[in-house]
């Protein structure tokens, strides 16, 4: 099985939260897990924003980051997803950032690992597959 893991379920992984346990054993259970290259952008992003206003430390950040970035086999160039995204953006009234992972999903016939509502709902109405929260 080919697993697509977006930022926040990396995220909700490395912070050790609630559905940490169950997208662990997706992941272990993955033949390859992928993502686009937009993944590294958003994970430093969002660690940046837990040092700022939830202060954690670097330490911390810096080690969530390099951990999100591991649990990752393989990156799709965002230049080869760029056209197709924007317009699944159009369509789907929804952030580009999130439609990345969709289609990354739909040309690898993937499952969608995610904690992002409404990307979650999007990827079923399309017909991908989605862990199951």
């Amino acid at each position: 099985m080919i697993l697509v893991l977006d930022a926040s379920g990396a995220i909700e992984i490395a912070l050790e939260k609630d559905k940490a346990k169950l997208f662990l054993e997706i992941i272990h259970e993955a033949d390859i897990v992928v993502s686009p290259d937009t993944f590294i952008s958003e994970v430093t992003s969002a660690f940046w924003k837990y040092r700022r206003f939830a202060q954690f430390t670097d330490d911390i950040c810096l080690k969530g980051i390099e951990f999100c970035i591991n649990l990752i086999d393989d990156f799709t160039s965002s230049s080869d997803l760029w056209r197709e995204t924007y317009h699944e953006g159009i369509r789907n009234q929804c952030s580009v950032y999130d439609m990345f992972y969709l289609v990354t999903a739909r040309r690898n016939s993937g499952m969608l690992v995610t904690m992002d509502k409404t990307l979650n709902s999007i990827a079923k109405k399309s017909g991908i597959l989605v862990a199951k929260k």
